[in-house]
């Protein structure tokens, strides 16, 4: 399932693999993805950083965490996976 709109801070309207809208689904409904393959774009989506996109580039399964390094910025941020998903929105350049 992907998320197409946000309605309000907590509930949106998302499209399931099969192409159904589902509309007015609560955050509470929903549960994050973390990408499998290092090098993929997540969002965060729980914190001070939330809306912000970067690059996972790491996971440790064992704390449940990911090492994030959000756009144009050099430092690298451990978060756990509550707090961000896969990111399937516009490239970097289309963000800009």
């Amino acid at each position: 399932m992907t998320v197409e709109d946000v309605l309000s801070p907590d509930t949106c309207v998302c499209r399931t693999d099969e192409g159904w809208v589902l509309e007015g689904v609560r955050e509470d409904m929903l549960e994050t993805l973390v990408p499998k393959v290092e090098g993929n774009r997540v969002m965060v989506v729980l914190g001070p950083h939330a809306g912000r996109v970067g690059c996972m580039l790491g996971r440790d399964r064992e704390r449940s965490q990911v090492v994030v390094q959000l756009r144009r910025e050099n430092r690298l941020m451990e978060l756990h996976y509550d707090a961000v998903c896969e990111y399937m929105g516009p490239s970097d350049s289309d963000e800009d």
